[in-house]
């Protein structure tokens, strides 16, 4: 596994609400984060970040790198906004016990929709 200290979020640059989701949660983080499309790397590049990282693991969902650590889909969402200001106040209520059950549903559901959103 790669040990990268940035943080980094890996989302579908093709999709217009993803991209500009990920741009406002760029320009809202306490931490600096870098954002990567990754229709913009290959696979090796994207081994080279994290070793479990595929072009269809990306595909499938939105993938959180912290400190060496993958984090994919809702639980990405989960941790990357405890670096969102105002919005990292309320994120402890992701962890009750049913919300990650929900988020990973809605999750599913965003994917599906995510083009027509845009």
């Amino acid at each position: 596994m790669n040990q990268t200290q940035k943080n980094l979020l890996i989302y579908d640059g093709n999709c217009g609400f993803c991209a500009g989701l990920a741009e406002r949660i760029q320009k809202n983080s306490v931490k600096p984060i870098e954002i990567l499309s990754f229709h913009t790397v290959s696979e090796t590049e994207l081994r080279n970040i994290h070793n479990q990282l595929t072009i269809d693991r990306c595909q499938g969902e939105v993938q959180w790198i912290q400190e060496g650590n993958r984090y994919p889909g809702f639980f990405a969402v989960r941790i990357l906004l405890w670096n969102v200001k105002y919005i990292r106040y309320f994120v402890w209520i992701l962890y009750l016990p049913p919300i990650p059950f929900l988020g990973m549903f809605v999750m599913y559901v965003l994917k599906k929709i995510r083009i027509q959103l845009s």
